[in-house]
This record gives structure tokens, C-alpha cells and sequence, in this order.
């Protein structure tokens, strides 16, 4: 019996070829893995790469091994070319499916793997537990034509759940074994890979403080909560100071007043260098222009939307009431962008009554603007309800409405603003054991002026009765993001410490996770 070994390069860019905490770059680590895993030796002693076939896009170099290079690819693709490659090695029942950009590949626990795939004569062999990139897929040779075929019908993007996403389709066809990590890590959303500058950071300093294996991250990454603060992944702006709203449970009119009777915005020069100041602080990015206000309130709508997209690697979310879009703005936008921009239009309730009392005026055509959306891009818009004590009777009624007209639907949390507002939750969603924030560890908003509070979340009573926030940390535009990212920190390191500042202690949302 041989091990074959496929190393997917195909999404890969400049983070896997940069030298690790100064040794070998995440791609060289992994040719090396490949080389050990596939067992072969050639004269002199050297390892015998026959086994190893790189799928690479036309930007990977040479490594010495079989490889195949296309401009772009798909998972039926991958596995097309995987079929060819096992067929010419008759020998061959196992193939071990590599990320290029995972440096922790872990030898120990391969072999696990490898072993309870032949044991059981598995089809397709995982484990599950830990972080991205330490342990590979396993396939059974003989499952390749089934799977090929299966991709021809339901294919995948080359990302790095598509060989899952390919097997979920048809999953009682298949013999599937599991390995668990002896401590569940999935919660902790880690991400020691080499696809991103975060990412290259985490990966470095999880190197740095001694993990060589999985069995080390495990007891690193608990005792070591300050590895998921590295740059910002999620930016909030508010791009409008109107609303053409004022919802019962949103506390921004008691931030400003009547939004209906406000109308500064950001202007699109200004947010274009801020765009141009995030991407110098972090390579990708999601950037969402909702962090008050309405979008379509904006006058150059178009002009923010493509700031955003004029960076590869930043997508776009858009939350909005789906009430005063200019005819057609929209669904233009939302046809050429595809899935680089995600549509969330809240609209909290089905019944005619329940909206008016919860949003005011306007269902009707939030309602239609959602319908045309979904035409213009389908699987990129979602309908959202808060679940509060006011709408949950009908919140059933609501989700099924809107999925099966569009398949996407969220239910968000409600969120009192660290007990600003009335508490109107329905279910108590929070941990057991509290955790440092998520938002502090990854989030960053700036108001329509620039500055920078700790995070949206941490409202305060002001002295005249009004809410604003706990503190502001600098200007974006007078400061810079890093400056300020840097300044958030503390925050950060006092959840750490479980020394909570005031607004935080009051907060429930520092378990949930934004995109």
C-alpha cells in the first residue's frame, strides 16, 4: 500500500512563500511534510517526491515535484487531476489532501489519521477539534470516480472546506471516520495558517511561544487568549448620520434623536483614505458601512462601494433598511459585485403590525427592495430579524417565509447595549465562562467624524440622558488605524485579566463574532 500526497496551492499567495519565524516558508514546510508522509526514498539517500503532486495557480514556483498549474480551478478540477495522478500509481489506496499554507501540518497526528483510515477502510478520513492547518483530509483511492462525479453536479470553489463541501452533498454514501482533538479549539476561531498578514502573524507567534504539533497548541492556545488579538478583521464605519427609520430597539436615536431629521454623511474622499489606511494595516479585510445610519442615504453611494472593491482582498457588507434606495442603485451594485458584497436588509418582522410597531413605516418597500435583490444576486442577500420579546410569536413564520424565498436568513441576537436599553431577550445565549471579547480582539469602528470608540457595543448614559460612548481612543483620520488599533489594545488586556471596563461588565455580546 502507498501514500500519495496532493498538495493544493491553487488559492495560495505571498504569506506561503514568506520565511516563518525565520526558517522555512509554510509551502516549503509542507513539501517537506509531503515528502515524509509519502515514505519514499530515492539514491542517496534523498526523499523520493514520485508520490506528491502540487495543484498550483501559474504564480507558484518550481519546487521539484509533478505539478499542474491552471489560471483557475474548482474541486472538480482538483479532483480530476487528482484521479489521473492515482492512476498512474496502481499501488496507491490512500491520498493525503494538503493545504499549502498550513505550516503546523502534524506529523503524529497524520499518522493517527492514516491508521483509523485503513483500519476501518474509510472513504474519507478527518479530524475535527483543531485549528485550520494541522491535521490533512484523507481520501480512499477508490472513492475518486464517485466523488468526480459528484463534483460535476455539485461542484465547489477551491477553498479550504471545498473537499467537504463536495462529500457534504451526498455524505450517507460515504464511509467517514473522525479523529477529536482531546480539547475542542473550534471555539476560539484560530487560524494559524499562512493566507493572510493576521494569519502569517498568529502562525509566527504560536511558533514563538514553542507549538510544534497539535497536541501543543492544545494547551497553548487556552492558556494564551492574547494569540487571537493580531490585526483588525472587521471595520465598521458609519458612512450616514440619517435614518429614514427610527427602530424601537436600535439605541442610536437616543445617541443623536430623530435620525429622520439628520442628514451628514462621510464624504467619499474621506473614506477612500481610510480604505487606503486599512489596507496598509491589514492585506483583507470585511468592511461594513452600517455602523449607523443608512447606506442608502449616502449621496455617492456608488463611490463608497467601489473604494472597497478597488481592494482584492476586502469585501463589502451592506445592513440596511432596505427603504430610500434610488431605483436600481442597488441591484446594479449587487449584479456586478456578486459575492464580494453580502446584502443584509432587517426587516424584524413579517406582520404588517409587528413591523410598524417595531421599525415604522416602510415594509412594503423593504419588502420589494429585498425581493429585487435576491434577483440581482442570489445567495448574497439576507433577510434578518432580531429576536426580541416583541416578534418572537411570529418569528417561525418569518424565517420560513423568507427562506424559501431566498434561502439566507439571519436571526440576530438582541443586543441591549451593555444594558443601555431595555432587556427584551427572549433566550440567554452567553457562555458559561466568560471569555475575552471578540470585538476587541478583532473589530475596529470609526464614526462618521473618525473617531474610534472601543468597539460599537460599549454605550453609556450620559449625564443629560443621552447615550454616547465609554471612551473614544483617537481620530482616524488625525491618528491612523495602526495608532489606534495599538490604543484598543489595552482594552483588550484588561478582558485578559477579567478586569472589565464599566460598559464591558454590563456587555453580553463579547462572545459573538462578526465576519
Amino acid at each position: 500500500m502507498e501514500t500519495l500526497a496532493i498538495i493544493n496551492a491553487t488559492r495560495v499567495n505571498e504569506f506561503a512563500t514568506m520565511p516563518l519565524a525565520g526558517g522555512k516558508s509554510a509551502l516549503d514546510r509542507v513539501v517537506d511534510f509531503a515528502r515524509e508522509v509519502t515514505g519514499g526514498t530515492a539514491a542517496g539517500g534523498a526523499r523520493d517526491a514520485r508520490n506528491i503532486l502540487l495543484l498550483a495557480s501559474p504564480t507558484v514556483p518550481e519546487l521539484g515535484l509533478a505539478m499542474v498549474r491552471k489560471p483557475s480551478w474548482s474541486m472538480h478540477d482538483v479532483l480530476a487531476e487528482l484521479a489521473v495522478f492515482a492512476a498512474s500509481r496502481p499501488e496507491a489506496d490512500a491520498v493525503v489532501y494538503l493545504q499549502a499554507d498550513a505550516p503546523f501540518v502534524d506529523a503524529a497526528l497524520t499518522a493517527t489519521l492514516l491508521e483509523l483510515h485503513r483500519r476501518y477502510r474509510a472513504e474519507y478520513t478527518f479530524a475535527d477539534g483543531y485549528p485550520p492547518g494541522f491535521a490533512p483530509e484523507l481520501l480512499a483511492v477508490k472513492s475518486l470516480p464517485n466523488l468526480i462525479e459528484l463534483a460535476s453536479r455539485h461542484d465547489a470553489p477551491v477553498e479550504r472546506e471545498g473537499l467537504f463541501a463536495v462529500i457534504q452533498k451526498d455524505i450517507n454514501s460515504y464511509d467517514i471516520e473522525t479523529h477529536l482533538s482531546p480539547v475542542d479549539l473550534r471555539s476560539y476561531r484560530f487560524s494559524p495558517v499562512c493566507d493572510s498578514k493576521r494569519n502569517f502573524m498568529a502562525a509566527e507567534r504560536l511558533w514563538n511561544l514553542g507549538a510544534r504539533s497539535a497536541e501543543d497548541t492544545t494547551k497553548l492556545l487556552p492558556a494564551h487568549p492574547e494569540l487571537l488579538r493580531t490585526l483588525p478583521a472587521f471595520l465598521w464605519v458609519q458612512i450616514t448620520e440619517g435614518c429614514p427609520q427610527s427602530c424601537s430597539y436600535c439605541p442610536y436615536p437616543l445617541m443623536v434623536g430623530d435620525p429622520r431629521k439628520r442628514s451628514g454623511f462621510m464624504s467619499t474622499e474621506r473614506f477612500n483614505r481610510l480604505m487606503l489606511d486599512a489596507e496598509a494595516l491589514c492585506d483583507d479585510l470585511v468592511v461594513d458601512v452600517s455602523l449607523w445610519g443608512e447606506p442608502s442615504a449616502h449621496p455617492d453611494f456608488a463611490g463608497i462601494v467601489a473604494a472597497v472593491l478597488a481592494r482584492p482582498r476586502f469585501t463589502l457588507i451592506v445592513e440596511t433598511s432596505g427603504v430610500g434606495w434610488t431605483p436600481a442603485l442597488a441591484e446594479s451594485l449587487a449584479t456586478k459585485a456578486g459575492s464580494r458584497i453580502q446584502w443584509i436588509v432587517s426587516l424584524d418582522d413579517a406582520d404588517d403590525e409587528g413591523y410598524l410597531a417595531i421599525r415604522g413605516e416602510g415594509k412594503d418597500e423593504a419588502t420589494a427592495f429585498t425581493e429585487r435583490l435576491l434577483r440581482a444576486s442570489p445567495g448574497n442577500v439576507h433577510a434578518q430579524a432580531v429576536r426580541m420579546k416583541e416578534n418572537e410569536p411570529r418569528l417561525e413564520a418569518f424565517y420560513r417565509g423568507w427562506k424559501k424565498r431566498g434561502d439566507k436568513v439571519i436571526v440576530q441576537k438582541y443586543d441591549s447595549f451593555a444594558g443601555c436599553l431595555p432587556d427584551r431577550t427572549v433566550a440567554e445565549l452567553s457562555p458559561l465562562d466568560r471569555l475575552p471579547c471578540r470585538h476587541l480582539a478583532r473589530d475596529l469602528a470609526v464614526l462618521v467624524d473618525g473617531s474610534v470608540p472601543p468597539c460599537k457595543h460599549c454605550l453609556v448614559k450620559r449625564g443629560d440622558g443621552r447615550l454616547g460612548y465609554a471612551e473614544i481612543h483617537g481620530n482616524a483620520f488625525d491618528d491612523g488605524l495602526e495608532s489606534i488599533w495599538n490604543r484598543t489594545g489595552a482594552w483588550y488586556e484588561r478582558h485578559l485579566a477579567s478586569d472589565y471596563p464599566l460598559a464591558c461588565g454590563r456587555c453580553d455580546e463579547y462572545h459573538t463574532f462578526n465576519a
